[in-house]
Parts: structure tokens; sequence; C-alpha cells
């Protein structure tokens, strides 16, 4: 660029012949054309202008001297192109995604947080457990048992008619399926002939002083609702559950028990209710068994509800948070 500016600088003193003159001088000597030097020096600018603030830069106010330089690739780039300052592209594959409800599924394949590989009415599908959010009409991303309610799975069960003989109320049912899916025996809602008093029998067939009808929560839901479940201690983590259970009931966390019999160890066998307290040790049990299961009696005013007594355990342990907290109120034993 200095030749052309000095063949500029003639053209002003010689005028138009002069500067013909002057640019074959500069062809002959620079062996370029004239345009090479202008266009080489343009794409260099606005490469850098590009890379420096976006824009195509000013026209430069000094003259430089142009010259040709060979284009020569980097070591061990040959043809490469020029960096451009873009993130290079990964080649690493994705990790694999997990399988959605209702996929079909075996023992390795890897179903989504909050479902495994079990049955529903589609057959063995990736499945929502309790409380995993669900979206079928039918429940048929949700396992087992398990319905699709309020948009997650849970256990549910329709509402018998309140009418003779001696009725499992829904809430004692839903128990009842958590326990079938646990693996544990069940061993009884509506009482026996040789049961004649409490909560094992619908209110119906009780007399009015009966303990299991004191206080207003126990106004019946069902007159011929039962109001206590039996839950064998035979699945593994039975006895820890039996701990837990009474701290979230003495916690509030579980509310409305009315009682419980039991044994942390299958020998000692203690009772639990709003009279006597809710210590962790209970007080001694005066009866008979409750030394292979569990006594549960839930006020009969809330029969309807789901006390979420065995629920987020898993037949080896505890597997989810505890319920939310709420109260419980007063009745005696059994």
């Amino acid at each position: 660029m200095q030749r052309v500016a000095t063949c500029n600088r003639s053209w002003e003193l010689a005028g138009s012949s002069a500067l013909a003159g002057c640019i074959a001088a500069c062809n002959h000597s620079a062996g370029t054309e004239p345009t090479q030097a202008w266009d080489t020096a343009d794409d260099a600018g606005e490469s850098a202008g590009d890379a420096s603030s976006g824009q195509a830069p000013e026209p430069a106010t000094t003259a430089t001297t142009a010259t040709t330089t060979p284009t020569t690739d980097a070591p061990g780039t040959s043809g490469a192109p020029a960096d451009d300052g873009s993130e290079p592209t990964s080649t690493t594959a994705p990790p694999p995604s997990c399988e959605v409800a209702t996929t079909p599924c075996d023992e390795t394949t890897a179903c989504c947080e909050g479902t495994v590989c079990g049955d529903t009415s589609l057959g063995q599908v990736c499945c929502g457990v309790e409380d995993t959010p669900c979206a079928t009409p039918d429940g048929s991303d949700c396992c087992g048992a398990l319905w699709c309610i309020d948009g997650v799975c849970a256990y549910g069960a329709e509402v018998p008619a309140c009418e003779s003989p001696c009725k499992q109320p829904p809430a004692l049912l839903i128990e009842k399926q958590r326990l079938a899916d646990l693996g544990g025996s069940f061993l009884g809602i509506c009482g026996d002939e040789n049961h004649l008093y409490g909560y094992h029998l619908p209110a119906a067939v009780l007399p009015g002083s009966d303990y299991s009808l004191e206080g207003a929560l126990n106004e019946p839901a069902c007159e011929w609702y039962a109001s206590a479940i039996d839950i064998g201690m035979d699945w593994p983590a039975s006895r820890e559950w039996l701990m837990w259970f009474i701290q979230q009931v003495a916690d509030d966390n579980i509310h409305d028990i009315a009682e419980v019999i039991g044994s942390y160890d299958g020998v000692d066998v203690r009772y639990w209710s709003d009279s006597t307290g809710w210590q962790t040790n209970g007080i001694e049990y005066t009866g008979s068994g409750h030394d292979t299961w569990t006594h549960v009696s839930v006020y009969r005013s809330t029969a309807n509800e789901d006390h979420r007594i065995l629920a987020g355990w898993t037949a080896d342990g505890q597997a989810a948070a505890a319920p939310s907290p709420g109260e419980h109120a007063s009745p005696d034993d059994e």
C-alpha cells in the first residue's frame, strides 16, 4: 500500500498521465495486480474487525506496506479451518435415558425416578409407586393396586354400603393393600366371635357404654364399620416400622390413632393410646397375644380417611418421608 500511496501523491503532482505510468511501474516492481493489495488488506481488516467487535473496521488512517505472504497451515492441522472462537462440538454420547411409565420392562430396564418395573393392567411395565405423579384415567401407569387419584399414584378403596353385616372401612382397606405389597400377613378388621367389645366390632352391635364409642371422635362414620386392623409382623422391617409408627403418632405426624397394641421384640407386648400416652415404651399390656401381630385402631369418625399408617415403607425399611403433621385426640384401650 506504500506504493499505491506514492502513486496517489504523484497524481496530485503530475496529473492522470503520470498516474498511469506510476501504477505500471508499481505493478512491474511488486509483481502483483493492483487490486490484490486492496483485497488482501480489506479481507484482513474485516476479519480482525469481526473477531474484536463484530463490526467492520474503520478505514486505515496510515499507509502500510502491502506484502504477499504465502499461506501455510499450522503444524498438524493441514487444511484445518481457522479457529472462529466457537465451542467445540462434543463427541461424547449422552447417558442413556430412563424409561417412562407404561414402557415394557424387565430386570435390566432403567425406569425413571419414582417408577419401578412392576405389574399393571398393561402387563409388566415401568409404573409409579405411591405418591408418584400419574396421568392415566384407568391408573395403568401406577403399580399393582395403586390408582391414579388427583394426579398421583395412591391407594384407594370404594366406600362400602353402610349396612349389616360388619364392613371394612376405606381407611383400613387402604392399609390392607399396603400391607399386601409389603408381603405382611393381614389378620383381620371385622372381629370374629371372640371379640366382644372394642374397635373390631361395628358400633351397631355395641352397647353405648363401650369404650370405643366414647367422645366426639368416635361418632361413627358408618355404624356398620369396624375400626381396627391387625397387622402381621412377619415382614423384615415390621419391628422397625412399629417403633417409627409410635414416634410419628407421638410427634403428631400421624393422627387420629385411637390405640396400638404390639411388641418391638416379639416378646414384650406394650399398649399405647391417647389416655395412657404415646411414650416410646408405652405401658404393659395385660391381655393375650399381639406378640406376632400389631393391633391399630383409628377413631370411628375418621374411618373414611387415609391415615398413612404403612405409607412410605417397603418390606425391608422406610422408603419415603413421614406424612404431614396433624393432630390426634383421645379414647381408651381394648
